[in-house]
């Protein structure tokens, strides 16, 4: 089954509360992050696909991990999970995590403050990250653009205009800042257990939306949120996080942006370190019952369209 997360959607003055949109999909399932304008302003063996961040200093060396996270431990959700039940997918630990991004229609800075969310999300779960350069692929491609990611990458980070580029930021997307997620399959732990792997992910953000740059507080009248801030919660869903059912508006992965620094929520960092490398390597084959490696970093490609079999909308949190 494959998932997929809501945008994140800016709140502005005079308007109504922004929301967030999910589609579930048997393909897939993307989650979307909502920004809010500030008060001045106008597990199968097919591929599954989910779709929706430790907490420190947001200055530009990093987050300090020895600040407190704030907010609510319990404030998190596993993608994969619809029921306790429900194996949590990951990504391989022990192999790299290949990503490229394609920087038509981003700002400027846009290629540093990726690397930046990547470098907290690896602070926070373990999980590294080899960059391998920009691409043209955009994911879930409209006509006339590629959706094919190259053969040495497995996550794809890109903008696009409403209604031109991908069909995840539509022409109607109002305050839908993004959209994330991820691919998984079938796996084994060390110890022969069941598991799920993340096999692909992907990230699309709005180049509408134009957010100030960096990890910082943002603007007190527009959009609230930074592109930090937006580039985190989208990552986190494309390393297996949704949004947390505990409402607690200091995590990272909460529905809706606002004007808080980007650093991780408690919360976030008990979601980040169950999707990372505590969990420990994961094979194709049982390596109890024959010899196996870590499986290799599998490529997935994404499908071209997303059934919306369920859909709602979540008012946006204040």
């Amino acid at each position: 089954m494959a998932r997929q997360d809501p945008a994140l959607r800016p709140t502005t003055a005079g308007r109504a509360p922004s929301r967030w949109r999910r589609r579930l999909a048997l393909v897939a399932l993307p989650l979307a992050l909502a920004a809010v304008p500030g008060a001045a302003a106008a597990n199968a063996a097919a591929p599954t696909q989910h779709v929706t961040g430790l907490t420190g200093n947001p200055a530009a060396t990093g987050p300090d991990r020895a600040v407190k996270p704030r907010g609510n431990p319990r404030a998190y959700k596993f993608l994969s999970r619809s029921k306790p039940t429900d194996l949590i997918a990951r990504w391989n630990p022990c192999r790299p995590v290949s990503y490229r991004v394609n920087l038509a229609r981003s700002g400027k800075g846009a290629l540093k403050d990726v690397k930046a969310a990547l470098q907290r999300v690896h602070q926070a779960t373990g999980l590294r990250f080899a960059y391998r350069g920009t691409t043209d692929a955009v994911p879930f491609a409209m006509p006339g653009y590629s959706d094919d990611y190259p053969a040495d990458t497995q996550l794809v980070i890109a903008w696009a205009t409403p209604g031109k580029q991908s069909t995840q930021i539509p022409v109607d997307a109002g305050g839908l800042a993004g959209m994330g997620g991820s691919w998984w399959t079938a796996a084994y732990t060390r110890t022969g257990r069941a598991a799920s792997r993340i096999t692909g992910g992907f990230v699309v953000l709005n180049a509408s939306m134009h957010l100030p740059a960096g990890f910082g507080l943002g603007d007190r009248t527009g959009w609230q949120g930074t592109r930090g801030q937006l580039l985190m919660h989208e990552i986190g869903h494309a390393v297996g996080l949704d949004h947390p059912t505990v409402a607690d508006k200091q995590e990272i992965m909460s529905p809706t942006m606002s004007r808080k620094k980007a650093v991780w929520g408690a919360g976030d960092v008990n979601g980040l370190r169950g999707v990372g490398r505590s969990g420990g390597c994961l094979y194709d084959q049982d390596p109890t019952t024959e010899p196996a490696e870590p499986t290799a970093a599998g490529v997935s490609s994404l499908p071209h369209q997303v059934p919306a079999d369920d859909r709602h909308e979540v008012r946006a949190l204040p």
